[in-house]
């Protein structure tokens, strides 16, 4: 299995990092702060075809793979977890795979151009990764499902123009996509997160909302298996936002060590701080080689959960242990609001809640594990 990136995947990264530095990063200090979405810089990343990432060429896209969705993913991670965008990223996957012509004709191309964004919602105030405890009821009319329930903890809720919903019918769990303007629909309340805060996250009521037929996006009873699916390709891009942060503070920890002297040396030629970084480093490269095993089997099996788990658990913890030790490195110098340390650390713990926690992601590898030892 062939882990390396070839011409054309690291000349869209480059391309990636280009943009997101030049138009994205001067605004994320007041982003962070004010938690506020960034819409002209998500404009102009869809202009550029980097919200097609995986959408196919007939629809608007690059159609590209799961590795190439992994490098941007890894590129908006240097700058900050919240410019990520997940949801949009599950949504166009979840209409590429399980939508009607119709739908995809409907939401593809503005999804790829920007000019659509979309959230995921999924949680409810007593249901997170527990999908059994999911209390919003779509009752089926004669031409509408009429929805009722609360969604909270969902990033992007009010700028979304369509919002992938999970909620439980007759048959059991089944996706719809709400259109922005549905009657019924309120936000109830803007959150205050410790990260992730450039991708705003809100608590929202369904009151009597009616959403048509054709907004159903496969069949009744099929949400949970179609979540799961796609949970594990928007895991690996939760893994690269790891690799792409922990990278960044390295880069900015060793820039400030070969820069600052101490008595007559530099602060990198202290051993233990070298000792530091080799360990830090083989941390990385571990986490990326298990990073490019989920996209590989993704991309060719379409298999992913164990490595996916793997992958976010492995990449969020080595993200944390890097920020933390790249601010030991920079001493008091690191340890201001003004230097992005401190965000990258909010980002990566609330990042490490979103999508299913390390115990989540623990539960999964180890039922992965005991099948295989059980089939022998």
């Amino acid at each position: 299995m062939d882990f390396s990136y070839n011409q054309k995947q690291l000349q869209f990264q480059q391309k990636a990092r280009e943009f997101i530095e030049k138009e994205m990063a001067p605004k994320i200090e007041e982003y962070d702060r004010r938690s506020i979405f960034a819409k002209e810089a998500f404009l102009k990343f869809g202009e550029q075809g980097f919200l097609g990432v995986i959408v196919p060429q007939e629809f608007g896209g690059l159609a590209l793979g799961t590795m190439e969705y992994c490098l941007l993913s890894e590129e908006l991670g240097r700058l900050s977890a919240g410019y990520h965008h997940n949801g949009i990223f599950q949504t166009q996957k979840m209409i590429i795979n399980h939508g009607t012509r119709e739908q995809k004709n409907r939401f593809l191309p503005g999804l790829a151009s920007g000019k659509l964004h979309a959230a995921t919602a999924i949680s409810e105030p007593a249901a997170g990764s527990s999908f059994a405890k999911i209390k919003t009821f779509a009752r089926k009319t004669k031409d509408n499902y009429i929805l009722n329930g609360v969604k909270s903890h969902i990033n992007d809720a009010a700028e979304a123009d369509i919002l992938n919903l999970l909620a439980r019918t007759e048959r059991g769990l089944t996706i719809f996509l709400l259109e922005k303007g549905t009657p019924g629909f309120k936000i109830k309340r803007k959150l205050d997160p410790i990260g992730l805060r450039a991708s705003p996250i809100y608590k929202f009521e369904l009151k009597e909302s009616p959403i048509p037929k054709e907004n159903l996006l496969g069949q009744e009873g099929e949400g949970l298996s179609m979540f799961v699916n796609t949970f594990n390709f928007s895991r690996l891009g939760n893994a690269s936002v790891f690799l792409g942060m922990a990278k960044a503070a390295m880069e900015e920890a060793l820039n400030f060590a070969e820069a600052r002297e101490i008595g007559n040396q530099n602060v990198i030629d202290f051993q233990g701080i070298r000792w530091i970084v080799a360990e830090l480093y083989t941390q990385l490269e571990a986490a990326e080689l298990l990073r490019n095993k989920g996209a590989t089997l993704d991309e060719t099996e379409g298999d992913s959960s164990s490595s996916a788990s793997m992958a976010k658990l492995f990449c969020g913890e080595v993200a944390v242990e890097t920020i933390m030790a790249a601010i030991r490195i920079t001493g008091s110098h690191g340890c201001y609001r003004d230097k992005p340390f401190e965000r990258w650390l909010r980002d990566a713990k609330a990042l490490e809640i979103a999508g299913g926690t390390p115990e989540i992601m623990k539960n999964i590898v180890a039922d992965q594990i005991l099948k295989k030892e059980r089939r022998g």
